[in-house]
């Protein structure tokens, strides 16, 4: 009986921590598509302001999207509201299917920490400096990996001013399964980035993003930002 119980719960925990992903994948695809446009704005903040495609992506403190925002510590509304409204319906669901209350507790609460620790926790620490993962063996290769994933994210624009490569933060299965995953950042894309600027009225754009896409635009041909940053 105990052994049974021990399997079920693994399952729940198993389980909670795909969802976590895959809910954590289409949300982050949902916020950079401008469907709901006032959440994608928000994120934007983070994506055109603060990390933009011209920054550096380290920064010695993290600088948070959410300040003089509405937030749960440093998760803002764009998140919050969508994944609010997802848990809502999956524990309708749960009651509607009368799961035991453990396994509801189990999954929900798994799902809770799991996305809080992924797509909070450790996605602000890709963005400082000398963060302590990058010291630890075993987990070095794994965090500076995905870093780099997260990086090209931050960089890729499509012509349609939308970040569309590698929605994952840790790890990066449903990006594998829809065919958002890409190693290689493409070339520095103006029209894009001028698209993004417009798409998502981003009218935070400071002057020294403006003084760096000027000297962008005097590199003579396509480079990639790491090509771009070197000639610097």
């Amino acid at each position: 009986m105990n052994s049974h119980l021990g399997w079920n719960i693994t399952g729940w925990v198993v389980a909670a921590c795909l969802s976590a992903e895959m809910l954590g994948y289409l949300l982050h695809r949902l916020l950079h598509s401008g469907r709901i446009r006032f959440l994608s704005r928000s994120h934007m903040k983070h994506h055109m302001v603060l990390y933009g495609p011209l920054q550096q992506q380290r920064s010695a403190k993290y600088h948070d999207a959410t300040d003089d925002e509405v937030s749960l510590g440093n998760i803002g509304l764009e998140w919050l509201i969508p994944a609010a409204l997802l848990l809502l319906v999956v524990a309708g669901v749960f009651h509607l299917l009368q799961v035991r209350v453990l396994y509801q507790v189990i999954f929900l609460g798994t799902t809770l920490m799991w996305s809080f620790l992924l797509f909070s926790y450790l996605h602000d620490q890709m963005h400082v400096e000398g963060i302590w993962l990058t010291k630890v063996p075993g987990l070095k290769q794994w965090f500076l990996r995905a870093r780099r994933l997260h990086d090209i994210h931050h960089w890729t624009l499509n012509d349609y001013g939308v970040m569309d490569k590698n929605f994952g933060i840790g790890f990066f299965l449903f990006d594998r399964l829809f065919g958002t995953l890409t190693a290689e950042p493409r070339p520095f894309n103006r029209d894009g980035y001028e698209a993004a600027l417009k798409r998502f009225d981003t009218k935070h754009l400071d002057k020294e993003n403006s003084n760096e896409l000027e000297e962008m635009d005097a590199v003579q041909g396509s480079c990639s930002k790491e090509a771009y940053r070197a000639q610097m």
